[in-house]
């Protein structure tokens, strides 16, 4: 059991979106070095989870901690220690991908001595230098959503927020992706939302299902990789194949 509190910590957590009650009841945690896929269907509240850990929404009931502090009381330190990649990547399409990160970095409050390090950083930890120079609205989607990892670590948050980071890669770019995490990861929190069971468990030593804004499931993954395949499969199915009633 964990003798320090979890790095993030959400409890009770539930919001309204347009009169919908989108999310109700959320629990769950996330520790240091864990890498948390959060699973659903379409609509069943992944991003509204992750727009309100990443402080981009707030929640109408509950609380989110970073380290025990709660993210509401002190929104502009603890945005300091996330890094948020939503789906649809934002980036100056104008810009080239160094000054794209250089704008990132000045948004950040880094000095420009700072911003020069943790660009030649994420450039090489991204491999991002063949195309430092090239247009953002000229890359691929893949190099877009590698830039987009880019711009949330440049200020070497303590947890990762990454919203569908796999939606529309190729498999080549499923698995850069998949070894970049897995880098990443001894370093730092990591939550990645997904309605692919395949990318989830390659990549996640844990696991929540949410169905229609409700936690249905929380545990780990099973250490290996062949124990994994067919449970959370079965388990997924039998969530997403319950009407909204049964999960009241």
């Amino acid at each position: 059991m964990a003798t320090s509190p979890a790095l993030l910590q959400l409890d009770h957590v539930s919001r309204r979106l347009s009169g919908r009650e989108v999310l109700h009841d959320v629990s769950f945690s996330l520790q240091r070095d864990d890498v948390l896929g959060l699973l659903g269907v379409n609509g069943a509240g992944k991003s509204t989870t992750l727009a309100i850990v990443a402080g981009v929404l707030q929640p109408d009931a509950g609380t989110v901690r970073i380290d025990d502090r709660v993210v509401n009381d002190d929104l502009r330190t603890i945005r300091a220690r996330i890094g948020w990649v939503p789906e649809s990547v934002p980036l100056w399409p104008e810009l080239t991908v160094s000054e794209s990160l250089d704008a990132c970095g000045r948004l950040r409050g880094l000095s420009k001595p700072a911003r020069k390090t943790a660009c030649e950083r994420e450039l090489a930890r991204l491999e991002l230098e063949s195309v430092a120079q090239r247009l953002c609205g000229q890359l691929s989607l893949g190099l877009k959503r590698r830039v987009g990892l880019a711009q949330a670590l440049l200020h070497e948050p303590d947890l990762l927020v990454l919203d569908e980071p796999g939606n529309g890669l190729d498999p080549v770019q499923t698995a850069q992706l998949r070894h970049l995490i897995a880098k990443l990861s001894p370093e730092r929190g990591i939550i990645l939302s997904s309605h692919e069971l395949a990318e989830v468990e390659a990549t996640c030593n844990r696991v929540v299902i949410l169905h229609h804004g409700r936690v249905r499931h929380d545990a780990p993954l099973d250490a290996s990789f062949d124990d994994r395949r067919g449970k959370l499969d079965a388990q997924f199915r039998a969530i997403a194949a319950q009407p909204a009633s049964a999960a009241a």
